[in-house]
């Protein structure tokens, strides 16, 4: 199993009933990230347009709580209870689990224990030291798992994931909204500061919220972001301005220079930075 401390086989399971009518694994997860995200910003039109594709197959003639669509409420469901009861990245448990048999997921995710340790590294296991809001980036976030284990420790800091997989930006979407956590997750290429899409999800006292940012906005925070890494580093050498601490994870491995974003990240690509607002 993917991640031992976390039980996602009733989850799977539950997709595996919908798998089994005909569909590949990696389409019924699609579909499934694809509804959730759909559904939580109430964009009824892309949303209907999933559900319409299963009951073309003739799907409507199972029995009501055994379509496809009620399954993919009922792992909704379950997804949010595993949610509650361990406060951690079931999402993307049950794509590593679910994608073992199939080819087209092909990605691992850092475990969450090591989430842990890196962050308690990176110095957010207590207090913040400063007043200045603290500003997390993962420029290669995956599920979204070191945000989340950031946004436990420091529920105050603002955080932004990115990666250049579609499926991974939309569950890092997710996922932070589950866990009602202020963030922009982009998806694109970090290497060549591409930004294709991207959500914003916000905290609230009643829960947290997820939208889709338009092409306008978008643009405007592929300019923030980049100006705030371009002053994190001065080219040429390693000075760090005195508003600004750079907090770099590690994977114990050699390291990459990413000039676009004036950092150093070590290979597993991910980066804790502070950045006065």
């Amino acid at each position: 199993m993917a991640s031992p401390q976390i039980d996602v086989d009733e989850i799977v399971e539950t997709l595996e009933q919908i798998r089994q009518r005909g569909h590949s694994a990696h389409t019924v997860f699609r579909d499934w990230v694809n509804l959730m995200l759909f559904a939580l910003q109430r964009r009824d039109d892309p949303y209907l347009g999933i559900v319409d594709d299963y009951r073309e197959r003739g799907d409507m003639d199972h029995p009501e709580g055994q379509r496809s669509v009620d399954l993919f409420s009922k792992a909704f469901g379950q997804l949010q209870e595993r949610m509650a009861a361990t406060d951690a990245d079931v999402l993307g448990a049950v794509y590593e689990e679910y994608g073992m048999s199939s080819d087209a997921f092909g990605q691992h995710f850092t475990p969450h224990s090591v989430c842990e340790t890196m962050a308690e590294i990176a110095g957010f296991a207590g207090e913040s030291e400063t007043d200045d809001r603290q500003t997390v980036l993962d420029p290669a976030c995956g599920s979204g798992r070191m945000l989340l284990v950031a946004g436990r420790k420091q529920p105050d800091a603002l955080l932004f994931g990115q990666d250049k997989d579609p499926l991974c930006a939309r569950m890092t979407a997710l996922n932070c909204c589950f866990l009602n956590l202020d963030a922009y997750v982009i998806q694109g290429d970090s290497l060549t500061v591409e930004f294709q899409r991207a959500w914003q999800t916000s905290y609230s006292a009643l829960g947290g919220s997820v939208r889709e940012l338009d092409d306008e906005v978008v643009s405007e925070l592929r300019e923030w972001v980049t100006n705030a890494f371009e002053n994190t580093v001065e080219e040429g050498n390693h000075h760090i301005p005195e508003f600004v601490r750079v907090r770099v994870l590690a994977s114990l491995l050699s390291y990459t220079r990413i000039t676009s974003c004036r950092t150093y990240l070590l290979s597993d690509a991910t980066a804790y930075s502070r950045v006065r607002r």
